[in-house]
């Protein structure tokens, strides 16, 4: 049987589904979790871990630390581990390298056949030091920065001198990666990411922070909150949508800050949640929710659609980076031009009216990831094979 490695440096939610059913196909799979010890919360999108001792380096995680995840996975020959460095902060680097490189010796002592590194962040060049005479695959979610336009980084360009094998999730992120300089030199295959099936662990009952009238449609907006995902842009909609339409509801949910979070902390059919998002908020707010808002400028890819898929919910998205590879238009979504505040709200207008259409986009959705490209069964499959390449 051969075993892998999966090391995760965020993203956290998509690995553990890659690794979830790479065990279904008769691997043998340690997933390692990159995380830190001053400022870990216990949690990241999918995954729990409260009840683990904090420590450095190296920790394997029972059954009684994460029961939803080791439950789940139960009968196959998935090890879970976390692997903590001291702090992110630049000051911290020489020990954190030092940590980095008790740990990355460790993990080489195992022998795998495969180390799959899913993450861009600067750390993870140290891992690719420590690791890239092994058999070492990148997945990059996302390459450069969508939100500075940075095309490449010091990590991308290692990669890419090293020649070693790249999965990108995306066409977007595939043509991205081949416009940096030499990225010829790197092996390079597209292999995309299904529902995020994971968090679904954390379908419970609870009580929201906030009360909406469900009786009317009610359209969410979730997420981190930054500048390039178009809260401007929902601000516009918005007041072309209410001077048509007074029967619909609006959540704002997420962490970050956005001036325009302001704006509909003022309306009264709109509800605004500031803050990071347990996983069991995010799925009580994908349930009874009617569709989902995503007026981004740009996206590389987004677990949101992935996520809101799994519950039937269809997207209203512009037309950017690799939504247009998820979002299907008028299938299990609409899709608006970039910056069309007045389509945008058509779209949604669209939704509240024709109960057909809404209907038929929820089947569209769901069925997403069903025996197609988007299927977990086909992207371990591929995965695999691209790993002994």
């Amino acid at each position: 049987m051969k075993k892998i490695a999966i090391i995760a440096f965020y993203h956290s939610e998509a690995s553990l589904c890659l690794a979830k059913y790479l065990a279904k196909k008769n691997i043998c799979v340690d997933f390692y979790y990159i995380t830190d010890l001053i400022y870990d919360k216990g949690y990241v999108s999918g995954f729990e871990y409260f009840k683990a001792k904090k420590r450095l380096g190296i920790q394997k995680l029972e059954a009684d630390v994460i029961p939803e995840i080791y439950n789940d996975s139960i009968e196959l020959n998935v090890q879970y581990f976390l692997l903590r460095i001291l702090s992110y902060s630049p000051k911290l680097l020489l020990l954190n390298k030092l940590i980095f490189k008790l740990t990355l010796k460790q993990i080489k002592q195992q022998h795998y056949d495969a180390i799959n590194v899913i993450g861009q962040h600067p750390w993870v060049a140290i891992i690719h030091d420590a690791l890239k005479q092994e058999n070492l695959i990148h997945t990059f979610h996302e390459v450069g920065s969508h939100q500075t336009g940075e095309k490449t980084t010091p990590l991308l360009d290692k990669v890419i001198s090293d020649a070693s094998k790249v999965i990108l999730p995306s066409k977007a992120t595939y043509n991205c990666f081949k416009q940096i300089p030499n990225s010829s030199k790197a092996i390079m295959t597209m292999i995309p990411i299904g529902k995020l099936e994971t968090l679904l662990l954390y379908e419970k009952d609870i009580i929201l922070p906030v009360s909406v009238n469900l009786s009317k449609p009610t359209f969410l907006f979730y997420g981190y909150i930054k500048p390039y995902k178009g809260l401007d842009l929902l601000v516009e909609a918005y007041k072309h949508l209410a001077g048509k339409c007074e029967n619909f509801n609006l959540i704002i949910a997420g962490g970050g800050y956005d001036e325009n979070i302001r704006f509909f902390k003022a309306k009264r059919n709109c509800a605004v949640i500031n803050r990071f998002l347990t996983n069991e908020e995010m799925m009580k707010l994908n349930r009874l929710s009617t569709a989902i808002l995503l007026p981004y400028r740009s996206a590389s890819q987004s677990g949101i659609v992935l996520t809101s898929f799994m519950y039937g919910k269809p997207i209203v998205a512009t037309k950017v980076g690799a939504l247009v590879e998820t979002v299907c238009d008028e299938i299990n979504g609409l899709l608006v031009e970039p910056g069309d505040a007045e389509g945008f709200a058509l779209a949604m207008l669209r939704l509240v009216e024709d109960t057909a259409l809404l209907k038929k986009l929820q089947r569209g959705a769901f069925h997403f990831g069903i025996d197609d490209q988007f299927d977990w069964n086909k992207i371990a499959e591929k995965t695999i094979e691209f790993y002994f390449k």
